[in-house]
C-alpha cells in the first residue's frame, strides 16, 4: 500500500513539474512576443538588423542619454544622413558590439561615428551587454538567464507605463531617436565637477572603438552629454584629443560644461534623469550642427 500511494505522489510531482515547464514556457512566449512588437529598444533593435542598403553619414551610439538627446532626424534634414543606434541601459561595450555588427553587416561605411556618454553618471569600463542586443546578436548562447520575463523585466515595467499613462503612449522612434513631448523640471543644485580626461583615456572599450573607426576610416567623435545641473562641470568645452596607446586617438567635446548648458531650459527641456525631451534634443542638435558638423552643412 504503502508503494502504491508513492508512485500516486511522484506521479502528482511529475504532472505538477510538467504543467509548470509548459506554463513557464508559454507565459514566457507570450511575454517575448508582446514586448517584441511594442518594446521601442525591440522594433529599433529589428528595424537596425534590416536596413536595406543604408547609407548612414553619421551613426550615433551611447546610453539612453544619446537615445533621447540626440536628435538624427535633424542631423539628417541637415544633410548628414543619421541614425541613432543607442539604447536604454547600454554601456560602451555593447557600442562596439553594434558598431562591429554594422560594419560587417552593411556595405556602405558611415564617415563618422557620434558616441554619446556621461562620465559622471556612468562607469565606461562596465562589462555587461545590453539584454535586447545579447538576445539577438550573432552567436549567442541561450540559457536559463535568457528567459525573457526576467531578462526584460523592465521592458514589462515600460509596457505597464504605457498601459497606464498616456504621455508615455505618445513617445515614438524617429531614425532610431526616441522622442517624448513632456517634460520634468530639473530642481538640482549646480556643483563644481572637474571631467576626468583619464576616464576617456583609460577606457577599454572606447579604445577598441576608436581602434575599429580607424580600421574603416571613420572618424570619431566623444560627446560628454549635457546633464542636469549637480552633473554639470566647469572644465573647458575643448575639444580634447583622446590617444591611446595602439596609435588611435579621438576628439572629445565636453558639453556637459555648466556654461554651454546656459541653452537649456531646465523647466521644460528635461524629460528626467538627464534625459532630454524632443525639445531639449532639438536645442542640443543644433548646438551640435555649429560647433561640431559646422564644416559640413550649412545649419538650416
Amino acid at each position: 500500500m504503502l508503494i502504491f500511494e508513492m508512485k500516486i505522489f511522484i506521479k502528482k510531482i511529475l504532472w505538477f513539474v510538467l504543467f509548470f515547464a509548459v506554463f513557464t514556457v508559454f507565459i514566457n512566449t507570450v511575454f517575448l512576443t508582446v514586448i517584441a512588437f511594442t518594446d521601442w529598444d525591440f522594433i529599433k533593435r529589428r528595424e537596425s538588423l534590416n536596413f536595406d542598403n543604408p547609407a548612414f553619414e553619421v551613426l550615433v551610439f551611447g546610453t539612453s542619454l544619446a537615445e533621447y538627446g540626440i536628435d538624427t532626424e535633424l542631423l539628417s534634414a541637415n544633410g548628414l544622413e543619421s541614425y541613432n543606434l543607442s539604447f536604454v541601459g547600454s554601456n560602451i561595450k555593447t557600442n562596439f558590439i553594434q558598431l562591429e555588427e554594422y560594419l560587417t553587416r552593411y556595405k556602405v561605411k558611415p564617415s563618422v561615428v557620434l558616441v554619446g556618454v556621461n562620465s559622471f553618471l556612468e562607469n565606461f569600463n562596465h562589462d555587461g551587454i545590453q539584454p535586447v542586443i545579447e538576445f539577438t546578436m550573432k552567436g549567442h548562447k541561450y540559457g536559463i538567464r535568457d528567459f525573457p520575463i526576467s531578462k526584460f523585466n523592465w521592458a514589462g515595467m515600460e509596457l505597464l507605463k504605457k498601459l497606464l499613462r498616456t504621455k508615455y503612449r505618445q513617445t515614438y522612434l524617429s531614425y532610431g531617436q526616441k522622442k517624448c513631448s513632456y517634460s520634468v523640471p530639473d530642481r538640482s543644485g549646480i556643483n563644481d565637477h572637474i571631467l576626468d580626461i583619464s576616464e576617456y583615456e583609460s577606457a577599454v572599450w572606447i579604445r577598441e572603438i576608436s581602434r575599429l573607426c580607424s580600421d574603416y576610416g571613420i572618424e570619431l567623435i566623444l560627446i560628454e552629454m549635457p546633464g542636469v545641473r549637480d552633473t554639470q562641470n566647469i572644465s573647458p568645452v575643448g575639444p580634447y584629443t583622446i590617444s591611446y596607446n595602439n596609435g588611435d586617438s579621438a576628439l572629445l567635446y565636453n558639453f556637459n560644461h555648466s556654461d554651454f548648458c546656459n541653452f537649456i531650459d531646465y523647466e521644460a527641456d528635461w524629460a528626467g534623469l538627464s534625459h532630454f525631451n524632443k525639445f531639449g534634443a532639438e536645442k542640443f542638435t543644433r548646438e551640435l550642427l555649429v560647433r561640431v558638423f559646422n564644416d559640413r552643412v550649412d545649419v538650416n
